[in-house]
């Protein structure tokens, strides 16, 4: 822990930052992307009712929507 301590000092790196850019790496797509991939397509019709047009989703927030949705949870 110590060693982690310094490395964090020399660097000036915050929990935040390291926060933004792991979410600045994980890939997002618009909707009409998601209706139109391989991944997703027995599933087009859901993803048309539960996503909004203009925003961007990664797989894991999908995924997560989708759950809920079969769950009986929109």
């Amino acid at each position: 822990m110590v060693k982690n301590e310094a490395i964090k000092e020399k660097v000036n790196v915050t929990g935040e930052m390291v926060g933004e850019v792991i979410a600045s790496t994980i890939p997002t797509f618009t909707k009409e992307q998601l209706v139109k991939s391989k991944k997703y397509e027995h599933r087009q019709d859901a993803l048309n009712a539960l996503l909004q047009d203009g925003k961007a989703y990664s797989y894991e927030q999908v995924d997560e929507i989708l759950n809920k949705f079969d769950k009986g949870g929109k």
